[in-house]
């Protein structure tokens, strides 16, 4: 137990902080879900708009620390590249 007040206030930021970085990765990893079931039904569309929110998403988190920036833009490029190359295997039938 921490016994000066200001380790006591470090304590209560770092429960408040985890409990935000758990609820935004856990919106993260709904929606790269959402995105991976559009990409299984092959609904092109829905996977368009689940890989617009999720990388605003992962933008956000970036942005604000449960995140860091490059793990972020690693998971979007590899949606992105996952959606382009069913786009082109779509295109060429």
């Amino acid at each position: 137990m921490p016994h000066s007040l200001s380790a006591q206030k470090r304590v209560r930021q770092n429960e408040r902080r985890r409990e935000y970085d758990r609820v935004v990765k856990s919106r993260i990893r709904t929606a790269r879900r959402a995105f991976q079931k559009a990409m299984d039904a092959q609904d092109l569309e829905a996977a368009r708009q689940r890989l617009r929110t999720c990388a605003r998403l992962l933008h956000r988190a970036a942005g604000r620390g449960p995140l860091h920036r490059n793990t972020a833009a690693r998971i979007i490029s590899r949606m992105q590249r996952r959606l382009a190359a069913r786009e082109k295997a779509a295109a060429a039938q």
